[in-house]
């Protein structure tokens, strides 16, 4: 009776070893999909701050270009493991913008939209629309909206002032 009762407790035993070591697998494979995914996460957003930093230096061209013109710009950023590519439409002048009186400025629109892309074939895509501020070219009218302190609550444009008009995250292609 012995005989059978060690036979018993050795099965229940190895039953309990075999349960606690299926346990462990399973924590371990989910462990490791876990770390999947927050690497996928990491990849997203180094598409993201790719296709940002695409956003702002086309803005930074913007700001230093004197005549406004369409343009493309592609760049590679090492430090994310990822790279941009940008285009930039200028979309026309906005002649009516609220300034002092006496003052002849147009606004010149432009849309950028900028894909990033990162490892694992991570993908963003961002739209931004803004307006560099600027003197009228002479075959516009100058401007006629009254701003402060004429009209509370709108906002004077100023020679070289960028406003931001819009910032949008597109579906990737």
């Amino acid at each position: 009776m012995k005989g059978r009762q060690r036979g018993a407790t050795l099965v229940v035993g190895l039953l309990l070893l075999m349960l606690v070591t299926l346990l462990g697998l399973a924590g371990a494979t989910s462990a490791h999909i876990e770390t999947q995914l927050a690497h996928n996460e990491q990849f997203r957003e180094n598409a993201a701050s790719a296709a940002s930093a695409g956003i702002e230096v086309a803005i930074s061209r913007i700001v230093t270009t004197p005549e406004p013109a369409p343009f493309a710009a592609s760049a590679a950023l090492p430090a994310f493991a990822a790279r941009y590519e940008t285009q930039v439409r200028f979309l026309g002048y906005d002649v009516a913008l609220p300034q002092e009186a006496g003052a002849s400025l147009a606004g010149a629109h432009f849309e950028i939209v900028s894909t990033g892309y990162a490892s694992r074939n991570a993908v963003d895509r961002q739209r931004a629309v803004v307006v560099r501020v600027g003197p009228a070219t002479g075959t516009e009218p100058p401007g006629v909206s009254e701003c402060e302190p004429a009209v509370a609550g709108i906002h004077c444009h100023r020679d070289g002032e960028l406003v931001r008009v819009s910032w949008q995250r597109l579906p990737s292609p």
